[in-house]
């Protein structure tokens, strides 16, 4: 399955028999109705009528090289931190509650960009790499291109004694903060649907 989401709106494809397929606000793609799949991000962006437009295929990783065809990619790295309490560290950023993350640097590993980044906009160290969560996927334009950013999300444990934070100012970071468990939820309510999917799958992940 991929998500690849145009700021509240979202382009996915799904295996033929995902339940996802009969949500009634989604639109489902077929060869013939629509043009082809290199074509098709295009014409979402420009149709923003569409909330959901899902796309049913028995070859995912296929059907997902041929819709990024013409996009510029880049690639990004970023952390789900939590503490000995058990708290969130998160970011609040263009008026949004955010995961800290940012850009690969040339011939950066990818798990070192998102260690990086956690420490450069929380301003934290003593952080713990641990295991990949997923790759979330979202649009934008820059420079007349249409650009597809790759988020690598890893799950990470702080493994400092104080809990003080210091947030990147000159990425207008307005606020760090360690967040617990039990009021993760309130501030769910005012992020990305791309970070609903990230904690959705981290929360996969633990209860397995």
């Amino acid at each position: 399955m991929y998500r690849i989401y145009f700021n509240q709106r979202c382009l996915a494809v799904f295996p033929s028999d995902d339940k996802a397929l009969g949500e009634p606000d989604a639109v489902l793609y077929s060869p013939g109705k629509f043009p082809e799949l290199a074509d098709l991000p295009k014409l979402f962006d420009e149709s923003p009528q569409i909330t959901k437009l899902y796309i049913p295929s028995e070859k995912a990783d296929v059907t997902f090289k041929q819709l990024c065809t013409n996009f510029s990619r880049v690639m990004a790295g970023g952390g789900v931190v939590t503490n000995s309490r058990g708290e969130f560290l998160m970011i609040y950023h263009h008026g949004v509650w955010d995961f800290p993350k940012g850009m690969q640097e040339p011939n950066e590993d990818i798990r070192e960009s998102a260690l990086r980044e956690v420490e450069e906009e929380c301003g934290v160290s003593d952080l713990e790499i641990r295991e990949h969560i997923c790759d979330t996927y979202h649009t934008y334009h820059r420079d007349g291109q249409f650009v597809l950013k790759t988020t690598r999300w890893y799950k990470m444990n702080y493994l400092g004694n104080g809990y003080h934070t210091r947030p990147q100012a000159e990425e207008n970071i307005e606020q760090a903060i360690w967040v617990s468990r039990a009021d993760l939820p309130k501030y769910m309510e005012n992020t990305y649907p791309s970070i609903k999917h990230l904690m959705k799958r981290a929360a996969a992940k633990e209860a397995r």
